[in-house]
Order: C-alpha cells, then sequence, then structure tokens
C-alpha cells in the first residue's frame, strides 16, 4: 500500500535531490517526507525525516534557526516514539546549534 512507502520514498528523494544541489527540491521532498510519515502513524520515520532535515540546513547553508526548529520537531517524535538514545542523540546537536546560535547572533 502506498501509504506504507511514500514518506521512505519522499526522504530518499529529498537526499537525492540535497546530493545534486537541488535545493529547492529538497525541502518540497524534505516537507513532503514528513507529512507523509505523520499521517501515517510512523512517528519515528518523522523524527528521521525531521533529523534529515535539520542536517540539510545546518550543513547547506548554516542556517541555525531553521536546523533548530527541525531538530527539536525530531527530538519531540523521538520522544514520543520512546527512544531515550535518539532523544540524547538529538539534544546533544540542539546544545551545539543553540550555542553557535547565540554566538553569531
Amino acid at each position: 500500500s502506498e501509504w506504507n512507502f511514500t514518506n521512505k520514498l519522499r526522504l530518499l528523494e529529498a537526499e537525492q535531490q540535497y546530493l545534486s544541489k537541488h535545493h529547492g527540491r529538497a525541502i518540497e521532498l524534505y516537507e513532503d517526507s514528513i507529512e507523509c510519515a505523520k499521517k501515517s502513524g510512523f512517528i519515528h520515520e518523522q523524527g528521521l525525516a525531521c533529523e534529515k532535515a535539520g542536517f540539510y540546513f545546518k550543513n547547506k547553508d548554516g542556517n541555525s534557526e531553521k536546523a533548530l526548529e527541525y531538530f527539536k520537531q525530531a527530538r519531540g517524535c523521538y520522544e514520543e516514539w520512546g527512544s531515550s538514545m535518539k532523544v540524547d542523540e538529538i539534544q546533544a546537536k540542539l546544545d551545539d546549534l543553540q550555542t553557535i546560535h547565540h554566538l553569531f547572533r
């Protein structure tokens, strides 16, 4: 069934577009992956798509504000999913990003 794989496909397509330097399309596909995972109830995959979008904004243009937004969403998804290890991992990224964000504000 399409609802079972669409979010995964969109995430792979987003990563492909990012690597191909089609940044506008990559953003659209990250968002689509997040929404599809949410609609399908795949909270852990929604978290992964948010995390990947966070890395995109952190690495692509240093947009720490947008990266923080996505990493916070990812942390919330992983909390809801019950993965304390992923929550701790994302929290460490958030702490680093928040420090950088405040330094260059």
